[in-house]
């Protein structure tokens, strides 16, 4: 029997994944492959514990998708919040997809799915628009959390290209926001007060988790697809998104903004370091038309749409008065 293995299911969007697959081919046919044990909900799921962070992970993980007859992996195991401890991250982003790559090439697996994210392009004043899936990664980033995502990309598509019958698809998703998102954007958007950056108003976009698990069913059913990008149908400007929210915002200029973040994060008070302020200072949309071309995805929710439908989940008065001006407005 072929089955599909989902890493990361300790994680939101991987849980989600895992559970959606579940509802849709039955517990047998999933692998949830993690430390943590799968949702006591999910009963009958086969769970395989597997520390990819470990020496000779990937023996492990051979061992299991051949026991398992696994033929799709779905790799979730991701951080979207940075951490403090990057060596860490490092290990299980960077090597622990490295021991997942050759695992999965040594063991016959057809497709490999990565969850990314379109940070990695990298926000810089140069970038177009909206970045198509050409527009090369940030490999030089000063973020750690961006460059072990980076890397990850690289081990996958090194080994597709030295096994031809590994196949890799890699959904670079916008930011997620919605119902029961927490990160530290979310956490931004829940103070009361948030510092911008003086003179910069950025397009963004971000994404409903509902789109981002149609994004996964559409690369399931289509097969491996290379880099595709999953963003929702419009953008907003970051000042908006925080008006909408009901936000008050304090302008800083943006040489203080970053020694300022790098201060606040070794302090143990920051969202996130300094090299953040790029991605709410320049751009770094990306283009969707892939997607609708080779994986025949079309968002059903636009930014909007998922800042709302997180509001209405952590502050209903608030969606209420978006909503009213949002109806004033047109």
């Amino acid at each position: 029997m072929a089955r599909v293995a989902v890493t990361g299911t300790a994680s939101y969007l991987g849980g989600r994944i895992l559970r959606r697959l579940v509802d849709a081919r039955g517990a047998d046919e999933i692998v949830a492959v993690d430390i943590a044990s799968p949702p006591a909900a999910l009963q009958g799921v086969r769970h395989r514990m597997v520390d990819l962070t470990l020496p000779g992970a990937d023996a492990r993980l051979v061992d299991v998708f051949e026991e398992e007859g696994v033929d799709t992996v779905v790799h979730a195991a991701f951080f979207t919040n940075p951490r403090r401890d990057a060596a860490y991250s490092h290990e299980l982003e960077s090597i622990g997809t490295l021991h997942l790559a050759a695992a999965a090439a040594a063991s016959g697996v057809k497709h490999l799915i990565l969850r990314s994210f379109t940070h990695v392009y990298g926000a810089r004043g140069k970038n177009p628009n909206f970045l198509t899936e050409e527009h090369p990664a940030d490999t030089s980033s000063r973020l750690a959390w961006v460059r072990d995502k980076v890397e990850a990309e690289e081990h996958a598509f090194s080994f597709s290209k030295r096994y031809p019958t590994l196949g890799v698809s890699v959904l670079r998703l916008a930011t997620l926001f919605g119902p029961g998102v927490h990160t530290f954007y979310t956490r931004i958007f829940s103070k009361r007060v948030v510092p911008v950056v003086l003179g910069y108003d950025p397009l963004v976009q971000l994404l409903h988790p509902d789109d981002a698990l149609e994004a996964v069913d559409a690369c399931l059913a289509a097969g491996p697809v290379g880099i595709v990008n999953i963003v929702p149908r419009d953008t907003l400007t970051l000042l908006t998104a925080l008006h909408l929210s009901d936000k008050l915002t304090v302008p800083v200029p943006h040489l203080a903004a970053y020694p300022v973040a790098d201060f606040w994060w070794a302090s143990g008070v920051g969202e996130g370091p300094g090299g953040f302020i790029d991605y709410v200072r320049f751009l770094f949309v990306a283009e969707g038309e892939k997607a609708r071309r080779e994986l025949g995805f079309e968002p059903r929710y636009t930014s909007r749409d998922a800042l709302m439908a997180f509001l209405e989940y952590r502050y209903p008065e608030t969606a209420a008065r978006a909503r009213a001006t949002q109806e004033a407005e047109a």
